[in-house]
């Protein structure tokens, strides 16, 4: 019993990410972040005073990069990093007389690099950014489907490729050999575009509500925040093909803390993940651009999430009877589950094949052989099991499973209430 309880504690924390108070301004409501690790700093930029902040990365240190409207910068949006530049993009967010911004900063003496504007009798809602090894930039506008770069000949912004098939695109990523780009598209999920060829490569498919996006080992990492089903907002590792062209599996990696938080964008570098865990975008009216109950404001926290591969990956599930805490090695899987009825702990463990695992469990009242079923995505899991003592008797489809969406002690989910704790 000493032994399962050492696996229940090591797994509660090894879902854990590190977490760092930040002490900004309330009403800040940052949507775009970039981390500069050379100079140990994070920037985040915000929707309501049209300026960029910076912080050391445990918080200290708290300084404007740029003031409220300096060099022109509008409500901040997308920002990312390569080299010693950061690409911040702004939008005015009334749609009357609408202007949208690229400013290109220089990191060590903050000045203006370069700036780009569009003024546009249509509505441009310039959203996230990703930037070649090359040094080439693309772009979504969330209100259509367009996507911009620089013309170098002319040093204007203009539209690169255009599409329905890409509408109302926010997360943009490019693979490391500039062959391919991806867009989270809101209409037909992550689409994927030769960018030589100007041809898309994959089908419409269900892989929506994605915010921010990038490519990370041959994979895509995004963050889901707009499901209508909260609970399947999280962060997502959609893993791609041998030539990157296509989505093989999609993996939930982590839920929200809250059901109703809303990360936006995020920064990777190497193998750790930076975003803020909730912009509380939803006190925010982006029609006028003021704050809602500003006595709901909260100090925003940073999330950093180890995504490296360890070789041991770590799942939370929330069942019927309890908690369920698993652990997955290769093919080998180990985890601990909590009758909560009689506060009592048991154990399961056992092979992984073609997302079935053929094992074992016991616990208080005996023990037997299980048999549990994922999901593709190994959200959800379905188990079959019996007892040695009646070797006859397999009781179906009796016990589930779903990912921990929040930190509630339960949740209802298909008619059934799964717990948490």
């Amino acid at each position: 019993m000493r032994t399962l309880l050492w696996v229940f504690l090591i797994i509660s924390l090894s879902l854990k990410a590190q977490s760092v108070t930040l002490g900004f301004e309330k009403d800040l409501i940052p949507e775009g972040i970039a981390v500069h690790l050379p100079s140990n700093k994070l920037y985040l930029n915000s929707l309501t005073k049209n300026k960029i902040v910076r912080c050391n990365l445990d918080g200290s240190n708290l300084e404007d990069f740029i003031a409220s409207n300096q060099y022109g910068y509008l409500a901040g949006f997308g920002m990312t990093i390569k080299g010693d530049t950061l690409f911040a993009l702004g939008n005015s967010l009334p749609k009357i007389n609408n202007k949208s911004i690229l400013l290109l900063l220089d990191i060590p003496s903050g000045k203006l690099i370069n700036s780009y504007s569009l003024n546009n009798p249509d509505f441009i809602y310039l959203n996230d950014i990703a930037v070649g090894s090359d040094g080439k930039i693309y772009i979504t506008d969330s209100e259509s489907n367009n996507i911009y770069t620089i013309n170098k000949a002319t040093d204007q912004l203009e539209v690169f490729f255009s599409n329905d098939q890409i509408k109302h695109s926010n997360g943009i990523a490019i693979s490391p050999d500039d062959r391919l780009l991806y867009f989270a598209s809101y209409t037909s999920g992550i689409r994927i575009l030769d960018i030589s060829s100007k041809k898309l490569v994959n089908q419409p498919n269900d892989h929506k509500g994605i915010d921010g996006m990038k490519f990370y080992d041959n994979s895509l990492v995004a963050i889901v925040n707009s499901r209508r089903d909260a609970t399947l907002n999280g962060v997502y590792r959609f893993y791609l093909n041998e030539n990157l062209s296509k989505i093989i599996k999609k993996e939930k990696i982590k839920g929200f803390a809250q059901v109703d938080d809303i990360p936006t964008t995020f920064d990777l570098d190497g193998g750790a993940m930076y975003f803020v865990s909730d912009s509380q975008m939803d006190l925010l009216n982006q029609e006028t651009n003021k704050i809602i109950h500003s006595e709901k404001l909260e100090n925003y926290q940073l999330s950093i999430l180890n995504l490296k591969n360890k070789g041991v990956q770590s799942k939370r599930y929330c069942t019927e009877i309890g908690r369920f805490d698993l652990l997955f090695d290769d093919d080998e899987l180990a985890g601990a589950y909590y009758l909560k009825h009689k506060s009592v702990l048991g154990s399961v463990w056992g092979k992984l094949k073609n997302k079935v695992m053929t094992g074992r469990w016991q616990d208080s009242d005996g023990e037997g052989d299980i048999v549990i079923t994922f999901t593709d995505d190994f959200s959800f899991f379905t188990a079959d099991y019996r007892a040695d003592d009646e070797p006859d008797k397999w009781y179906k489809d009796t016990w589930h499973g779903a990912l921990r969406p929040n930190d509630n002690t339960s949740f209802d989910f298909n008619g059934k209430t799964y717990r948490c704790e």
